[in-house]
């Protein structure tokens, strides 16, 4: 089996049960952070052994409703250049060129968070190109993690908000992006 790193975001009350009871439900190979004086929002930073990445998130976040919190996300993992160049071993003057088109095969992922300096990308995108393109060798694992954790995050947000809509509105919702 694989292991998987990832980043579970979840608010709950205050209280030291909340603690105890994520790692009853299953999260004894996560790094909790949670201030259980205050409650509100708190984290878990996993390295799970799974067969899949996409079991290693779905039982973290079946554990985490198990225990009784509100998963809100799994961390995306937003890159910059730099730290794309560090991934995978080449300069920074390599990654801009792809970026800018001068090299590589062009239609490199487009910015999540988009700033005059530093733009911040998408590593599931941007790993899942360098890897179609042939330009950087990257473990399946990591990959699979990154496109997982980015798929996860955009569940788990849209069924938070969609409970914002009554339920004839998310009837009317389902049934025009169905």
């Amino acid at each position: 089996m694989t292991v998987y790193a990832f980043e579970l975001h979840f608010s709950a009350s205050p209280g030291e049960h909340i603690i105890d009871a994520l790692y009853e439900a299953g999260w004894d190979d996560a790094v909790v952070a949670f201030d259980p004086d205050t409650g509100g929002e708190g984290s878990g930073h996993f390295d799970r052994e799974a067969p899949s990445a996409l079991q290693a998130v779905v039982s973290a976040i079946r554990q985490g409703r198990a225990a009784g919190v509100e998963l809100l996300g799994v961390t995306e993992d937003y890159v910059s250049l730099k730290e794309i160049a560090e991934r995978t071993g080449r300069t920074p003057a390599a990654v801009d060129h792809w970026v800018t088109g001068r090299r590589g095969p062009g239609e490199f992922p487009e910015p999540r968070v988009p700033r005059p300096r530093v733009s911040l990308y998408s590593w599931a995108e941007v790993s899942m190109w360098l890897v179609a393109n042939g330009l950087a060798s990257l473990s399946p694992a990591d990959v699979e993690i990154a496109r997982i954790c980015e798929i996860a995050d955009s569940t788990l947000r849209t069924r938070r908000l969609q409970q914002q809509l009554s339920a004839a509105e998310q009837q009317e919702l389902d049934r025009a992006v169905a």
